[in-house]
């Protein structure tokens, strides 16, 4: 029986904190042959739902089709998930118009001890209904395809570890390893401009015996945007046509403050000016000043300086994480290191894990070959 690795099941849990709104956007890619002519699309809408007496949960609805040599094939998912990434409902469809179409519809519901999974398959009139149930016990870390399109935007947004191996369903609907692979930064070329990516490796392991995995790369964006996406040995690639814009970032930016402005009605030229008009003797009442909200939102003035300051700070951080690659494999060297030893104090354990790379306190010894050139020997010619 697989099962997920403990640590991967540790870096599950971790990700519960995360904020939702962060992942609550629409993704449209566009599906094209080697020859860059369309034949398709792919879409993923993510939204807030309730199920039952579940509140704050995930839907999830990704749809895609493409026409290949005149047939129509295409794959829709519609599914809801909680915040722990538990899928508690999902229908996935498959399906080929053929002159005798073929269709595949899997049922997945969460019941109280068991996940049961309806098969139906129908092949122009003949149909067929299967029934499976997978006791939760055996299935922690289950993570279907409507999930998946979560967890890959968290990954992103989180420090995904260089590998995380969890279960889902192999097409068998049967229960299988679940592997991502962290492939790195990439630049993907969109609409003439190079964006910086993560790509993304997930294998599933069929359960049949000489079957080899399937795989799809995908590549996100820092903010878990899918840029790209295809399926290895598949001649389709999906990639995305239009970028999104920084103002749909906003809500997820810190919003700057704004002093509060005590206004004086003696420095306010209008106001002055009416009372030294009407002023009859020094004990004239004062005019009531109205009170003023100001909203950074409304102001031109301060809402330009906001995104010009933060279009360079976005800029200065990407450019100086891009030269210098070490910092994330520092990071991720630290926090592996963390996940694995667990240790009670975490201040005490950085300071004991970052020692070598204080030039006051760290062992020399340890990079005596840093400081020395190393002799290159001198090949041994005789040239007659």
């Amino acid at each position: 029986m697989p099962s997920a690795e403990n640590s991967s099941l540790e870096y599950l849990r971790s990700l519960v904190s995360y904020d939702i709104n962060s992942i609550l956007y629409d993704d449209t890619l566009i599906c094209s042959l080697p020859n860059n002519t369309e034949v398709g699309s792919f879409e993923v809408k993510i939204s807030k739902t309730n199920y039952g007496d579940l509140h704050d949960c995930i839907q999830v609805v990704a749809n895609s089709q493409a026409t290949i040599d005149n047939v129509l094939c295409g794959t829709t998912v519609r599914a809801v998930v909680t915040r722990e990434l538990v899928t508690v409902q999902q229908e996935h469809t498959e399906y080929v118009k053929l002159p005798n179409p073929i269709t595949r519809i899997v049922d997945f519901i969460s019941e109280s001890t068991d996940y049961v999974i309806t098969i139906n398959n129908e092949e122009g009139k003949k149909k067929t209904t299967e029934t499976k149930r997978i006791p939760k016990n055996q299935a922690h870390g289950l993570i279907l395809e409507g999930a998946n399109l979560i967890l890959q935007r968290l990954m992103v947004q989180r420090n995904m570890p260089e590998k995380v191996t969890l279960l889902s369903l192999d097409s068998s609907s049967e229960l299988c390893l679940n592997v991502y692979i962290s492939l790195g930064p990439q630049q993907i070329h969109i609409n003439g401009k190079d964006i910086e990516a993560w790509g993304i490796q997930r294998q599933i392991f069929e359960t049949k015996p000489n079957v080899l995995p399937v795989a799809w790369q995908s590549y996100l964006n820092i903010d878990g945007r899918l840029i790209s996406r295809y399926q290895v040995g598949s001649p389709i690639k999906m990639k995305t046509q239009t970028l999104p814009t920084a103002e749909e970032f906003d809500e997820y930016l810190p919003k700057p403050e704004i002093p509060k402005r005590n206004l004086k009605w003696e420095d306010d030229l209008e106001l002055r000016s009416k009372f030294l008009d009407r002023r009859v003797n020094e004990y004239l009442p004062k005019p009531e000043i109205p009170k003023r909200n100001l909203k950074w939102e409304d102001d031109l003035e301060l809402r330009s300086k906001f995104l010009d300051r933060r279009e360079e700070l976005i800029d200065d951080y990407k450019s100086y994480i891009y030269h210098h690659p070490d910092i994330t494999a520092l990071v991720s060297d630290f926090l592996q290191s963390v996940l694995i030893m667990k240790p009670e104090n975490v201040i005490d354990y950085a300071t004991e894990f970052f020692a070598p790379f204080n030039s006051q306190t760290a062992d020399r010894s340890l990079f005596r070959f840093a400081d020395e050139k190393i002799p290159v020997p001198k090949p041994n010619l005789s040239l007659q």
